[in-house]
């Protein structure tokens, strides 16, 4: 029994192996089945790649080729056993001399083998120069198979990774994607499109080189023809894959880069054969498409050496009609597509008169005023088209008043940030139009908006540039600043002399001389002509004296002191004025009363002209003794001064009767009288009609005269003695000092305007 204890018993026997799985016979043995197959097929690629040499003859070569290609469609692990084998680099040492003429199937073969989708394979052919070797099979002179194998390959290149793509650039890849651009997109459409896709991944590669040489290669290599030839063939058959909107978004984007590259790239991008293909294919783009296109043309329009290769491509009227167009669509793209056109329609027009006038024919003043009056777009963009339209030839501003412009820029005169750009669009327009322009200018509008301006209570509103081009307008235009002269725009002067600024108040009291200036002093004569009320500028008066007594800038004090000089001559006329008046009523009735007597009675009686003209005007003292013979000419209606003859004080020589028209005086010696002992001839050389000793009375040639119409001749008073010429031979009287220095201050005081005080009196 000891013996056999060590048995134990069968009901308690233990077996610790019983429990596995009787499955591992069989996992063991598809194991060693997988690796006896594995091994033969490494042996077998093993014995086919050591045979791939350059000296084996076509036919064998293409046998091992086909043997390769069919163990990879069988097993996908012969590809790694291909690399494990070192077999690249026979293949590639096969694939080198390979030409057209020769072993065109076997290149065929050859491609499928190593061109497989792993990217440990495209990673080794690229560390092994297979790219050079592998896209020069792509070109033309091969077969459309083998072309299709090689775009596979650059295919791979690009999608694979960053490093494959860098290496495929570095290899000179960027020339065969040029190439493939350049194929016929209804026979070779995949090759196109790999193209396309290859320099839109190249764009986007995340490396250390700058887009900026990509362009510069990609622009060298002439891509941007091609590229737009692509574009139009692609939106013929938009809708009918979503790939061709891809594909067009893609060379959307391509165009621009290329306008956000250096000036140079620009510049050979701006071909006007491909910006025309790119323009008519606006309309057919999608929106999102169309804005980005739009940016890239208006980045091209902001370089000046750009801009006519644009004009010479017709992109004003591509544009225009693209804005109509969606316009009249109402898309939500409007207010981007509107703000691209514009901004490129501002950069063209800008300071070009023939570009000016080619988009007025083109009809963009209507849709810019259309599009004012919405709030979608912003003014900056249209309103700088408008206001520049004034500055175009007749044609453009002929446009303008069709759409009446001049109305629009009246009423931008309300806008405190547009209302200078708008008075000098007037003021070109007027210096061009000038009888046109007034008289729609003094219609009311205008002096409304400018009165507007001054009358503002804000004083931070008033822009100080708005005096110099309103000071060229008022001075071209002496009824336009008469019209100007209100008490609300006098008063938003006199509010604004205080300006800090030294230039500012100078400009305003010039403003305010030009338009008294362009005034009448006085009550209004029922002709329409602008008159001055006094009472209108008292206040501004009060403003001037305090800036001509403690201004400190010399000259706003001088001329606020001129300003205050001639206006207290204007007053000192309109005295004089109002008392000639007053005497020309009283002859006027006398001369009435005189007829109506000399009706009743038989036979006429004269007065003699000395006599008569004692009574009817006051007897005007002489300079040497009051019973002087000398002949005094006094005008018996004085002209009064209007706006042309003041500008013509200013800007032209005194004539020699003085600023006011009133007659100098004459002498009595021989000088002023004519031969036959007639009046002295007047300063302009024509001799008076009136005979030296008139046997009519003087209210009875008024009289006469103011029959007929026209002005009452002037009055000749002769003194009691005549004797005195007569002595003196004919010759010119003597005259004293005080007579000499009276006769200057009457001149220098006609020369102000106002009529002489001494000698003459009204």
């Amino acid at each position: 029994m000891s013996s056999n204890s060590w048995l134990g018993d069968d009901e308690d026997e233990y077996d610790p192996f019983a429990s596995m799985d009787p499955g591992w016979d069989e996992m063991d043995l598809e194991a060693n089945i997988a690796r006896d197959r594995h091994a033969r097929l490494a042996e077998k690629v093993e014995d086919l790649v050591g045979w791939l040499k350059t000296t084996e003859g076509e036919e064998m070569l293409l046998e091992l080729s086909e043997d390769l290609l069919a163990l990879l469609w069988e097993n996908k692990e012969v590809k790694n056993l291909i690399i494990s084998a070192h077999g690249l680099l026979p293949i590639l040492e096969i694939l080198e001399p390979c030409t057209v003429k020769s072993r065109q199937y076997m290149i065929l073969q050859l491609l499928k083998v190593i061109i497989l989708d792993d990217v440990e394979i495209q990673e080794n052919l690229c560390f092994v120069g297979g790219i050079p070797i592998i896209t020069k099979f792509a070109a033309r002179q091969y077969s459309d198979e083998i072309r299709l194998e090689a775009a596979a390959f650059v295919r791979q290149m690009y999608q694979t990774s960053t490093l494959t793509l860098q290496m495929f650039v570095s290899a000179g890849g960027l020339n065969v994607l040029v190439e493939f651009l350049d194929e016929d997109y209804d026979s070779a459409r995949d090759l196109v499109l790999i193209g396309v896709n290859g320099i839109w991944n190249v764009f986007e590669l995340q490396g250390p080189t700058p887009k900026n040489d990509f362009c510069r290669i990609f622009s060298r290599s002439k891509i941007q023809y091609p590229l737009a030839l692509v574009l139009h063939r692609v939106l013929d058959e938009e809708g009918e894959d979503e790939l061709e909107e891809l594909i067009e978004g893609r060379i959307v984007n391509i165009f621009y880069l290329f306008s956000q590259a250096e000036n140079y790239v620009k510049e050979v991008v701006a071909d006007r054969q491909v910006l025309k293909s790119v323009l008519k294919d606006l309309r057919r783009m999608t929106p999102v498409h169309q804005v980005t296109m739009l940016k890239f043309i208006k980045n091209l329009s902001m370089l000046s050496t750009t801009i006519e290769s644009l004009h010479s491509a017709d992109a004003i009227e591509f544009l225009i009609d693209l804005l109509s167009y969606s316009m009249k669509k109402d898309q939500k793209h409007f207010r981007e597509i509107s703000n691209q056109v514009l901004n490129t329609m501002f950069n063209l027009c800008r300071l070009s008169k023939e570009r000016q006038e080619d988009a007025a024919v083109g009809g963009v003043i209507p849709l810019l005023l259309r599009i004012m009056k919405t709030e979608r777009p912003p003014k900056e963009f249209a309103l700088p088209i408008l206001c520049d339209m004034a500055h175009s030839g007749s044609k453009g501003r002929r446009y303008l008043w069709q759409n009446k412009g001049l109305d629009f820029y009246v009423s931008l005169l309300t806008d405190q940030y547009w209302q200078v750009t708008a008075l000098d669009a007037i003021l070109v327009w007027l210096q061009e139009e000038t009888a046109n322009v007034e008289s729609h200018l003094v219609d009311g509008n205008f002096t409304r908006a400018i009165v507007s301006c001054f009358s503002t209570n804000k004083l931070n509103a008033f822009d100080s540039n708005l005096l110099e081009p309103l000071l060229k307008l008022l001075r071209l235009s002496p009824s336009v600043a008469a019209s100007l002269a209100k008490p609300e725009m006098f008063a938003g002067i006199a509010q604004r002399l205080g300006h800090k600024k030294a230039v500012v108040r100078l400009n305003l009291l010039r403003l305010v001389r030009t338009i008294m200036d362009a005034c009448e002093p006085g009550l209004g004569s029922g002709d329409g002509s602008r008159t001055l009320n006094s009472a209108q500028v008292r206040s501004l008066m009060d403003s001037i004296q305090t800036l001509a007594e403690t201004d400190s800038a010399v000259l706003v004090r001088n001329l606020a002191s001129e300003l205050l000089r001639s206006h207290i001559d204007a007053d000192a006329g309109m005295v004089h004025m109002v008392r000639h008046e007053a005497v020309a009523s009283s002859q006027v009735s006398s001369a009435a009363s005189s007829s109506r007597r000399s009706a009743t009675r038989r036979n006429t009686s004269y007065t003699p002209p000395s006599l008569q003209a004692s009574v009817s005007t006051p007897q005007t003292p002489s300079s040497r003794n009051r019973h002087g013979n000398a002949y005094i000419e006094v005008a018996a209606s004085p002209r009064r001064t209007t706006a042309i003859d003041r500008e013509g004080i200013i800007y032209r020589p005194h004539s020699r009767e003085g600023p006011t028209g009133i007659p100098r005086r004459i002498s009595g010696d021989s000088s002023s009288l004519g031969s036959n002992g007639s009046a002295a001839t007047s300063a302009g050389g024509v001799k008076s009609r009136l005979p030296r000793t008139s046997l009519a009375p003087a209210h009875m040639i008024s009289s006469r005269a103011a029959t007929r119409g026209e002005p009452a001749p002037p009055a000749v008073v002769r003194s009691e003695s005549s004797t005195s010429n007569k002595e003196n031979g004919g010759g010119r009287a003597p005259m004293t000092g005080s007579s000499s220095s009276r006769d200057a201050r009457d001149n220098k005081r006609r020369t102000r305007g106002a009529p002489p005080q001494g000698d003459v009196k009204w």
